[in-house]
Parts: structure tokens; C-alpha cells; sequence
């Protein structure tokens, strides 16, 4: 391993010298709708964001390098870096919690599909790392084929490693976000030749649902608590996959009703239909987790509802999707010939999807 490190960094400092430097100018930034200034702070030139993400100009980057340093804020820094961002509002980002300096999960990566940053669905791609009280962080992410590292300062080896970078976007834009005042300085990227993608390894568990058929999506209130049976609306079913570990993630599949800030963002909600046959009258077990909020009926009956949302039992609640089985279990009574299992799933924001098995 200490050998395959050092040949990585071996490679990566021989690109080094074609590092381009991006300017802190408005004129090589597409804002969008968020607030930028661009100034200076310790003599460095900066772009100070309010909130979101905005993108450079002209950038198409692939495989490489992105360097950059942040202030930091020890009582509100959530930023990093998006990178192979494209014009349908995906890209991938690895993001620094400062507050959360010392804990398991101060770093995180993860995929943003339609403008949507599901979090809570990818709690295996966190680090630990204790951040400066003040003054800058440095990161640099190193990216080849469908693989990133993160080095943090100057920690030689890499804080954290994504074995599978979730959009499968070859390349695109580059972007800095935040999700509270941040100031960035010093960007740069260094292309390097494209990679192959790494294989990935696909999950193989008995009873493991990779493929669900899934309803057309719609906005239901926020504080709805009971749904009934979906019998008098017309819904329409297109098959969708999971990824390799199982998961599915509603948000690559639609785009919310309103997805601006986290107060205004709409409720959506799908369906998910399962078919289930039995030869005799049995009971099976199905293991399953979800984000945020859930129905589940069984041949038009309702057999469970469950809300994980954000705090929603303090402060400490994340939410995050348990991925190995070890939290909730539903018992399903199926009778003899055909079975309907329909699930219900809405959120807000920060997760949308479920992972599930039934033995």
C-alpha cells in the first residue's frame, strides 16, 4: 500500500507545473443567483460567497488536481469543492465541516443529483480530521477515472478516499460552496491524462431489491403525517435501478418542485411498487432503511409509517441511512399468489431514497 501511495504522488507531482491558476475576477465566475464579492484578505486575492455553489468559466476539468485554500470558522464553516459539474445540476463534492472538528464525520463527499445534496444517504464517505481554530485550510483533491482523494494541508497521505465517484460524469465544471459566509482563495486545477474507471464492486446479498418501479413525483405538505392508498390517483411506473451497494437515490431520478433554499424547498414524494409472490400464505422479513419519510402498504393496507428526518428527535439525529441492516425491520404477511408492496417516500432535503432487502 505504502508503495502504490508513494507511486501516486510520484505521478501527481509531475503534473504539478501545469497547474492553472483561476482568478479571484468576477469575469472568470458565473454566479447564478447567489452573492459574491470579490477583495482581498491576507494578501491574498479572494472570492467571499454567501451561500450555494458558483462555478468557474471556460473550465472543463476531467482527471487532475484542485487546490484551494478556506478560511476557516470554527462556529459555521460548511464549504469545499464541486467539481465535474454539469448543465443539469450534478456534480461531485467533498465538503469540510469545520464545527464538527474531531468527529467522524468533519469531512464529507458526496454526489449532488438535480440540484439536490443527499448527505444523509452516504454516511460511508466521512473522515475525521481537526481543523485550525483559525486562519486557512488547504485542500487538495486528486481525481482519476471514477476515483478521488482528498489531501488536507500538509497530511502527506490522503484523509479520505472515494473508491466511486457516484455521477459518472466524465468531466465538467468546477465549483466552490458553502453553506454559510466563506471566503476561497488560491484555486487552482491541474489537468492530467483521463483514467479508466476503476471496477466496483456490486453488491451480492440474498434478498438485496435492486430495482423498483417508481411513480412520477409531486409535492404534498410538509406537515402531512398520514397519506392513504394511492387507488383513486393515476400513476405512471418507469423501472429504475439501484446503485451497486443498493441504494436507490430518488433525486437522480427528479428534479424537486422547488429546490432553492433549504426553508422553501418543497415536500416532494414518490411511489414505489414491489411485486411479491408466494405460494403459500408466509411471512418474510424485509430489512430496509430509508430518508426522510415513509409509507408502507401491503395489498392496500398500511403496515408502517416512519419519518428520519434532520433533528428530527434533536439535535444529535442526522438521519442518515443505515446501510447495513442493523436498524429497521418490517414483517410482511403475504398471501398466496400475488402481492403489492407499495412505499410511499417524500423529503425536504438532505436525503431521498431507501435501501432494502426481503428474505
Amino acid at each position: 500500500m505504502h508503495k502504490i501511495i508513494f507511486t501516486f504522488l510520484l505521478f501527481v507531482a509531475l503534473f504539478k507545473t501545469n497547474a492553472q491558476i483561476i482568478a479571484m475576477q468576477p469575469n472568470h465566475w458565473d454566479l447564478g443567483k447567489q452573492t459574491a464579492s470579490f477583495t482581498q484578505r491576507d494578501g491574498k486575492d479572494v472570492i467571499k460567497l454567501d451561500r450555494g455553489i458558483v462555478w468557474t468559466k471556460s473550465i472543463d476539468f476531467a482527471d487532475g488536481i484542485i487546490e484551494a485554500d478556506l478560511s476557516v470558522n470554527p462556529e459555521r464553516s460548511f464549504a469545499g469543492i464541486c467539481f465535474r459539474g454539469d448543465e443539469q445540476g450534478n456534480a461531485e463534492m467533498i465538503y469540510l465541516r469545520v464545527p464538527l472538528s474531531g468527529r467522524d464525520d468533519a469531512i464529507q463527499y458526496v454526489p449532488i443529483f438535480n440540484n439536490e445534496v443527499n448527505w444523509q444517504l452516504y454516511p460511508e464517505h466521512q473522515a475525521n480530521y481537526i481543523f485550525p481554530q483559525t486562519g486557512w485550510v488547504h485542500m487538495k483533491i486528486v481525481v482519476s477515472g471514477n476515483t478521488a482523494q482528498l489531501f488536507m494541508d500538509t497530511v502527506a497521505k490522503p484523509v479520505l478516499i472515494i473508491p466511486n465517484l457516484r455521477t459518472h460524469n466524465p468531466g465538467g465544471k468546477i465549483g466552490l460552496t458553502c453553506l454559510d459566509e466563506e471566503t476561497f482563495a488560491n484555486l487552482t486545477c491541474t489537468p492530467m491524462p483521463r483514467s479508466a474507471p476503476a471496477a466496483v464492486a456490486v453488491r451480492k446479498e440474498e434478498g438485496l431489491i435492486t430495482q423498483y418501479q417508481i411513480s412520477q413525483s409531486y409535492a404534498i405538505d410538509k406537515q402531512t403525517k398520514e397519506v392513504a392508498y394511492p387507488s383513486p390517483m393515476k400513476l405512471y411506473w418507469k423501472t429504475v435501478y439501484t446503485d451497486e451497494d443498493g441504494l436507490l437515490n430518488i433525486s437522480k431520478f427528479y428534479v424537486k418542485q422547488n429546490s432553492e433554499t433549504y426553508q422553501s424547498r418543497s415536500n416532494d414524494m414518490v411511489w414505489l411498487k414491489l411485486e411479491l409472490a408466494a405460494d403459500e400464505p408466509i411471512t418474510r422479513r424485509m430489512n430496509f432503511d430509508f430518508s426522510n419519510r415513509i409509507w408502507v402498504f401491503l395489498n392496500g393496507q398500511i403496515l408502517y409509517h416512519g419519518d428520519h428526518s434532520f433533528f428530527l428527535k434533536g439535535t444529535l439525529f442526522l438521519g442518515s441511512i443505515d446501510k447495513k441492516f442493523i436498524s429497521d425491520a418490517l414483517y410482511l404477511p403475504l398471501k398466496k399468489g400475488r402481492n403489492e408492496l407499495l412505499i410511499g417516500i417524500s423529503a425536504v432535503a438532505n436525503g431521498w431514497g431507501i435501501i432494502s432487502k426481503i428474505q
